[in-house]
């Protein structure tokens, strides 16, 4: 039997086989999860609020569970008026913690309760089945995101 150097058609298939599979697993294990996303994504909606405020409108961000969305609102002590943009989680990821009232931006930067409460800090957590992730919201303005416990 003669034999030819070089590789067969199958061991160029197995080769590429093994290839896809780890490159789908750096893949899926660089991406960042939906919950991430998502509360990057809120992150930044409660941070454009309160440019908004600082701009002179007063403004808030509110759960409504109606809608299972995050409302953005203008004016009226930021807290009323007509909504003007949504921010909903995508299908995967739960919201597990709110703010009970809200936050509401003032125009000199700082925040509130919805209800009229004063100072106030709170957690708003995203969560997916590969994680959870926490957006910190203090009354002074400063925002993180944070891995949940």
């Amino acid at each position: 039997m003669r034999t030819r150097p070089g590789t067969t058609l199958l061991e160029t298939i197995v080769v590429l086989a093994v290839l896809a599979i780890v490159l789908a697993l750096v893949w899926a294990a660089w991406t960042p999860s939906a919950a991430r996303r998502t509360a990057r994504g809120y992150l930044q909606t409660v941070q454009g609020a309160r440019i908004a405020a600082l701009a002179g409108t007063p403004a808030s961000v509110r759960w409504d569970p109606d809608r299972h969305a995050f409302l953005v609102r203008h004016g009226d002590a930021g807290c009323g008026g007509d909504p003007r943009d949504l921010f909903a989680p995508v299908p995967p990821v739960a919201v597990t913690r709110r703010l009970r009232d809200g936050v509401a931006w003032l125009p000199d930067g700082t925040g509130r309760a919805c209800s009229g409460g004063g100072v106030f800090g709170g957690r708003v957590r995203f969560e997916d089945r590969r994680s959870a992730w926490d957006v910190v919201v203090a009354s002074t303005g400063r925002l993180r995101l944070e891995a949940a416990p």
